[in-house]
Order: C-alpha cells, then structure tokens, then sequence
C-alpha cells in the first residue's frame, strides 16, 4: 500500500537531508502557500552549488514540472527503508517542486576572490570587493580613495 507524504512532512524530510548532506549550512525550507502549496523554496548563504542541492531535493518532488508541455509530470513512488528489519515502505511524495537560492556573503566572495587571486592563470583579472569597490591586487586591499575622474 503507498504511504502519501505531505507537503509539510516531506519538508522535515528535506531539512533533514540537506544538513545531514552539508553539515555546516545553514538552510531554511519553506512551503509556499496559496496556488503553489504543494512547492518549498529553500534558501542558504555560501555553501554548496544549487546543483549539489538539486541533486538531494530532486528526489522529494512527487511530480516535476515540464516547460514543454506546460504542465507536470508524475515522478512516481518511490521504496524508502525501514529502521532495522522493517520492510521498505513504498511512498509517495506530494510535494510538486523545490524551489533553491544562493545567497553570497562577504566572507563568500572574499573566499572566492581569494582562489581566483592565487590562481596563476587568472592574475589579470580585477577584483572587487560586495560594494563594488576594486581591490588592489597587489596589496589585497581597497584603494582609501576612489578616482572620481573616470
């Protein structure tokens, strides 16, 4: 007999999931409401590409929306394991998408700059600091002054 997931339920699953996949983030997991109930966006700073988060929220979603047709197709139940000697359960998920943003922080960019700044091949390029102000590529730092005649 299939067991059918809640939107909700299958939320905690997600959440679940995510920080056992990436210990360390931070990630908030939200249904929506309204016309989308059955989707959750997640959310995080830094951390992991959306691929990566793709890759663990994409087997949660009971259907998946395709752009073709403009409508959803069904991804079908799925076998979950038991605790110990219980028999697999065979489930079905409500939930019809997820939804995922990364955000960057200061510390992310910096750490990103960093690895493009010591990489011998990308030693031309500019860097700027999350304001948009360059960054010395000598010294690491931002000039005191900015030339306003350029």
């Amino acid at each position: 007999m299939t067991e059918y997931i809640t939107t909700k339920d299958t939320a905690k699953l997600v959440r679940a999931a995510l920080k056992n996949a990436f210990p360390g983030v931070k990630f908030s997991v939200r249904m929506s409401t309204g016309t989308a109930a059955a989707w959750m966006n997640v959310s995080y700073s830094d951390g992991p590409t959306e691929l990566e988060v793709r890759r663990i929220t994409g087997h949660y979603e009971g259907r998946h929306f395709n752009g073709m047709t403009d409508g959803y197709d069904d991804a079908g139940t799925v076998l979950v394991a038991g605790d110990g000697e219980d028999m697999p359960r065979e489930v079905r998920y409500c939930c019809d998408g997820v939804n995922s943003h990364r955000d960057y922080t200061a510390a992310g960019y910096r750490a990103a700059q960093h690895l493009i700044s010591t990489d011998s091949e990308h030693k031309d390029l500019v860097l700027f600091t999350p304001e948009g102000n360059p960054i010395d590529n000598a010294t690491g730092t931002a000039p005191s002054s900015v030339d306003s005649k350029g």
